[in-house]
């Protein structure tokens, strides 16, 4: 930080210039980023992309709205006032400096992992065969709970209804986001889950407040094919998916384990 910590004026300047003046910007975006609410966003005019239906009359969910960057600076500035946005560029600025000096100790962690499997390896033959095995190699436990995270994503999705989308997994026949939760996980249990089998302390993951997050490809984290992570309706003429990407969320003080994710549906 010190000499290089951006001044009040550097920070509002990046800001304004971070995009050109009509580049659209997600409202989930424009909440986070301009400080803003729905009710803020209520008064703005707005681009709608997206929505419609599939085949069956299945609806895709309503369209998403996108704001000019310009108009949300403009908003933002005369909601909170310039001294009221460097005030919060600046907290958001410390976070992040704070978050990436996190990240730089976890990523030195892993590379301390990494060092001492080598090390192991250059042991010996037989130490180098059991170092790739712990890695490589998932125990029947992990493997096991692999299985059972799929299966309950997939209830949860309804993969288990047998030829047809019915509620509650679709609301108005819109795909819907999924999560679920496991107590009683282990932290030996969690690091081995994430490929780190030795790192039983956490010391390579990021902790922000009272959670560890990782984020995972959902083929590489349950380690399915992508056949076993899509389901074909014929009633409807639709295929449902887990969405590429997943969310792992683990809070040691209460040892509970919760994924969340996207349900993607497209057209047969």
């Amino acid at each position: 930080m010190g000499d290089s910590y951006p001044s009040a004026r550097d920070l509002l300047d990046n800001w304004i210039d971070e995009l050109d003046p009509y580049e659209m910007v997600s409202s989930a975006e424009a909440k986070k980023e301009y400080f803003l609410t729905a009710r803020d966003l209520a008064t703005l005019f707005y681009e709608p992309v997206g929505g419609g239906f599939l085949p069956g009359l299945i609806s895709t969910g309503p369209p998403t709205k996108w704001y000019a960057h310009s108009h949300l600076v403009n908003l933002s500035l005369r909601k909170h006032g310039t001294a009221g946005v460097v005030k919060k560029l600046e907290a958001r600025n410390k976070r992040d400096e704070k978050k990436r000096m996190k990240e730089e100790e976890a990523e030195q962690a892993r590379q301390r992992l990494m060092t001492a499997a080598s090390t192991s390896t250059a042991d010996g033959a037989a130490a180098a065969t059991a170092t790739t095995i712990r890695v490589a190699r998932d125990s029947q436990e992990i493997k096991n709970l692999r299985r059972g995270l799929l299966n309950m994503v997939k209830r949860n999705m309804g993969f288990k209804t047998e030829g047809v989308i019915v509620l509650p997994y679709y609301y108005g026949g819109a795909p819907k986001n999924w999560r679920i939760e496991v107590p009683d996980i282990p932290k030996a249990t969690f690091a081995a889950l994430m490929y780190r089998p030795t790192d039983v302390d956490l010391e390579s993951f990021v902790k922000n407040g009272a959670y560890y997050t990782e984020q995972y490809e959902a083929s590489i984290l349950f380690r399915a094919s992508q056949t076993r992570l899509t389901k074909y309706f014929d009633r409807e003429c639709v295929t449902q998916k887990i969405g590429s990407s997943v969310t792992v969320r683990y809070k040691p003080s209460t040892m509970v384990l919760s994924i969340s994710g996207s349900a993607e549906m497209f057209g047969r």
